[in-house]
């Protein structure tokens, strides 16, 4: 019988450098802005996908993880699947 390794977190996030997932996307975000608008923004950009993701991390910590995906589909920037399509359609049941 062969030794199989199990993950000692089955539920944490994907790793990207020493970033959760989450985190990689905020700084991707800051420094494609500043890629988009050229020259010395560049470098703003990446100061401020730095601090961006030292905030986000803070604010992170007191929340449940994937706190971005929940936050992206209260925005209505996407569904998370086909029960839940729209989420600016607020239901209530009484």
């Amino acid at each position: 019988m062969n030794e199989v390794e199990i993950p000692r977190y089955v539920d944490s996030q994907i790793q990207l450098f020493f970033w959760e997932f989450d985190e990689a996307i905020v700084f991707a975000a800051c420094l494609g802005l500043g890629i988009v608008l050229s020259g010395y923004y560049t470098l703003l950009g990446l100061i401020l996908g730095y601090y961006g993701v030292k905030r986000f991390r803070r604010f992170k910590n007191g929340e449940l993880d994937g706190i971005l995906l929940h936050l992206c589909y209260w925005a209505g920037l996407f569904s998370i699947n086909k029960h839940y399509e729209d989420s600016a359609v607020r239901d209530f049941f009484y």
